[in-house]
């Protein structure tokens, strides 16, 4: 057998599978942020929500607790407050890495009907959306 033909396909093969391996190494399995979960309440008490929807409604006020999860390195989540169909503020929150991150933002509503909030990644994409309704 002509061992020269084998030795030159060996340095092509491995050239090959560097450039498919390329994008696995760019970019590591499980970088992405994700909201695991999401709630509201009218207050915190040792890092958690406390409160249901009859509860924010009485103090005008919500709190909008998310447990993020983030493999990779510190980032920010955006939560996007929406009152009776109106945006009305968006809130910037530092995330570290950890597999549950928990962090909240608050808001007063005064009188409206329904409270919304969406959860943007750094790059605006949308990870979690929930709303509460004034129960009549």
């Amino acid at each position: 057998m002509n061992t020269s033909g084998f030795i030159r396909v060996i340095p092509s093969v491995l050239v090959a599978a560097v450039l498919v391996a390329m994008p696995a190494l760019a970019q590591p399995s499980g970088s992405a942020v994700e909201c695991v979960d999401g709630k509201f309440g009218d207050h915190i008490e040792d890092g958690h929500v406390v409160g249901d929807a009859g509860s924010v409604f009485a103090a005008r006020k919500a709190v909008y607790w998310v447990d993020v999860r983030n493999p990779g390195e510190p980032t920010e989540v955006t939560l996007v407050w929406t009152i009776d169909g109106k945006e009305i503020q968006r809130q910037s929150l530092e995330v570290g890495r950890s597999p549950h991150w928990h962090t909240w933002g608050m808001r007063p509503f005064g009188g409206g009907g329904t409270v919304e909030v969406e959860v943007l990644d750094a790059s605006g994409a949308s990870l979690r959306k929930d709303s509460i309704r004034r129960v009549p």
